[in-house]
């Protein structure tokens, strides 16, 4: 458990990214958000089959009593990895991201964002699914992850389902964009969470030795695609940024150079409330 920034002394806020037993570290009213991990990209054996991951699920309990007395287990999923094969020139999927979850004091059953599924191996038609929520009580509410699409992945949904991953066309393949995009996660606070501005850009074309560039997101973001067109340079997909589904990645001339893009890491927030 870290706590990386504070709201005024007495109601601070807690980024927890590790699984743990948590004890309130004082009386109080919290807010709590959690994501799910985002699955990986594909590595895939040709440029039209290129399958980004879906992004993990998101929910919010808005109100919660909570005394130094109760506990809280918490799981925190983990981005799924994106595919690579070093000797074949075959497709390989990305693996899927874990669950986030909680239970507790105060707390009707356990409540899950789930983790978005990896990019299949070699299927154009779609990425992997986006992440589900699951749970009830203390007015929860949730959305499932945005689904990965060609070459890219797909987003966290703080307001709506989120946003899947961009075929806008041309070989031009973005990840999916938070609905919640601003400053950062870091600029969360006071019953809100904040992503990043940007998702995975467009195509990344690595022609003839120009250097690998990661396309890869901001928070709660999907990963864009990796596409090399130089047998010497890897396509490398841009990694999820929190919760988001990773991009795909292939070379046309050596397959197994490529390397899908990782999903990103779940996470937790709590924070105290003033009201």
């Amino acid at each position: 458990m870290a706590v990386l920034g504070e709201s005024g002394g007495a109601f601070p806020q807690l980024f927890i990214t590790k699984s743990q037993t948590w004890v309130p570290p004082q009386d109080g009213t919290i807010c709590i958000h959690a994501v799910g991990s985002g699955g990986g990209g594909n590595q895939a054996a040709s440029s039209g089959n290129m399958s980004g991951g879906g992004a993990g699920a998101y929910f919010k309990v808005p109100s919660l009593a909570v005394t130094t007395s109760g506990s809280f287990t918490i799981v925190i999923g983990a981005g799924g990895r994106g595919g690579h094969n070093g000797s074949s020139t075959s497709g390989t999927v990305g693996d899927n991201g874990g669950n986030t979850t909680i239970a507790g004091t105060g707390l009707t059953g356990t409540k899950t964002a789930g983790g978005g599924d990896g990019g299949p191996a070699d299927d154009p038609s779609y990425g992997g699914a986006g992440g589900s929520f699951s749970g009830s009580g203390e007015s929860v509410v949730g959305y499932s992850g945005g689904n990965g699409a060609y070459g890219s992945g797909g987003a966290v949904g703080v307001y709506a389902t989120g946003q899947s991953g961009q075929n806008v066309g041309n070989g031009q393949a973005a990840g999916g964009q938070s609905d919640a995009a601003g400053s950062g996660i870091e600029t969360s606070g006071f019953g809100i969470i904040v992503g990043g501005r940007y998702s995975g850009g467009n195509v990344y074309n690595f022609v003839n030795g120009n250097g690998i560039q990661h396309n890869n997101a901001d928070d709660l973001s999907g990963g864009g695609k990796g596409y090399s067109t130089s047998g010497n340079m890897p396509g490398v997909g841009g990694n999820g940024g929190l919760g988001g589904g990773g991009g795909a990645a292939t070379t046309t001339a050596y397959v197994q150079n490529g390397y899908g893009g990782h999903g990103g890491d779940g996470i937790i927030i709590i924070q105290y409330l003033p009201w």
